[in-house]
């Protein structure tokens, strides 16, 4: 920004922090290098969670908003508006950068109703699958509308950001891509791989099949059960790993026992031991029907390990088909049983994936170059003093300064 980092604040908003996935990962992490970058930046988050935690040790400024939530809630919603649009007015911020659904919804509304005047939204990944009907053409819409006071969107992968252009969902003009980064340096196990075995009960298991990420339809993990179940006879001691919590795990449990796979499949539920546990996983394996690029895949990746994704969106930016991992196409259980035994039996190809897969994260999502090409940013939208949108705040002289 110009002159002194320190006069313009920054405030990112993001709905309840629980569970802990790529988009409160990628906000933590920007947050935490803006403010050790030298500038003066803070957290608006829903209630629960690691973030409201991890960010206050890194010395985040964070306010909690009791009724800043993901489900719909007419009377929360309201209360989180005027509670947003109070606080953004008393905090004189420059800059509002939201995330997710509900948070860009009301935090952007907040926002251009105080007058802030750069409005930023992070785009993580579509909330669905887009498809035309009626559900999707709703989604394109509403987001239109607040493309109107919306200065940029952020693409977290260019495959993305290409979905949404084709869509017409905001001008060409206000989408850029910023890879989600990680922390490399946060990634080191603190068990060894026999002791991480010992503590989940998976001494003798083998192969350990990995998944981390929220249990839902877009995950679609129970595809990656129904794999297992097609390998139990050539591998009875495979193991499946799946961390995380969701409104499949029901669905899951059920099916785990109709399969009689208790013994080969664990729902581990939310950890913080994800280092510990990769370093056990002989192979990860990724199932999601629609992903933006898939945090927990570039993690998998960065620690070297082999791993099966299915060729949807952002992943395909990732992976390369037989040169940083193996794809398959989404919903096809028989395929990623395919993938998991060509993987398992031909460990020096798992070794050659695995080792290219780290390289190619390494040179994409390294979290300071994402830090560094939001601050880049947020220079370029306060150095212009007029958005093409007529809804847009205009900046004065004194707001670029």
């Amino acid at each position: 920004m110009a002159g002194d980092k320190r006069q313009n604040k920054i405030v990112h908003v993001i709905t309840e922090s629980g569970p802990y996935g790529g988009a409160q990962r990628n906000t933590f992490l920007t947050v935490k290098g803006l403010i050790e970058d030298g500038y003066d930046a803070e957290l608006i988050c829903g209630p629960g969670g690691p973030l409201i935690q991890e960010a206050r040790a890194a010395g985040v400024p964070v306010y909690v908003m009791a009724d800043l939530v993901r489900p719909v809630d007419p009377v929360k919603d309201c209360r989180a508006l005027f509670q947003l649009y109070r606080l953004f007015r008393s905090r004189r911020y420059h800059i509002v950068h939201t995330h997710s659904v509900k948070a860009g919804l009301l935090g952007r509304l907040a926002a251009w109703c105080a007058r802030v005047p750069v409005i930023i939204h992070t785009l993580h990944g579509v909330p669905f699958r887009i498809t035309g009907d009626f559900k999707s053409w709703f989604y394109i819409v509403y987001e239109r509308l607040l493309g109107l006071i919306t200065r940029c969107f952020v693409c977290v992968g260019e495959v993305l950001r290409q979905e949404i252009s084709a869509w017409k969902i905001a001008p060409e003009k206000k989408l850029t891509t910023i890879y989600s980064g990680i922390d490399f340096t946060s990634y080191v196990p603190q068990h060894t791989a026999l002791e991480t075995k010992q503590k989940i009960g998976a001494e003798a298991a083998w192969p350990i099949v990995g998944c981390i990420g929220r249990l839902s339809e877009q995950k679609a993990q129970h595809y990656l059960v129904q794999a297992v179940a097609l390998l139990t006879d050539k591998y009875p001691q495979i193991k499946l790993l799946l961390v995380g919590e969701g409104g499949l795990r029901s669905f899951l449990e059920k099916q785990i026992r109709d399969l009689g796979l208790s013994s080969n499949v664990c729902l581990l539920g939310e950890r913080d031991d994800v280092a510990d546990l990769l370093n056990v996983f002989d192979v990860y394996a990724m199932s999601s029907r629609w992903e933006g690029v898939g945090r927990a895949l570039t993690e998998a990746m960065h620690m070297g390990l082999p791993v099966i994704a299915t060729s949807v969106d952002g992943v395909t930016e990732l992976i390369s088909d037989e040169k940083t991992g193996l794809l398959a196409p989404p919903e096809n259980a028989q395929a990623l049983a395919a993938a998991i035994d060509r993987l398992t039996s031909d460990r020096e190809l798992a070794k050659r994936l695995g080792s290219s897969a780290r390289q190619k994260v390494k040179e994409l999502m390294d979290g300071q170059q994402m830090v560094h090409a939001i601050e880049e940013l947020y220079q370029r939208l306060s150095e212009r003093r007029i958005d093409d949108s007529p809804l847009c705040p205009t900046l004065t002289s004194e707001q670029t300064k």
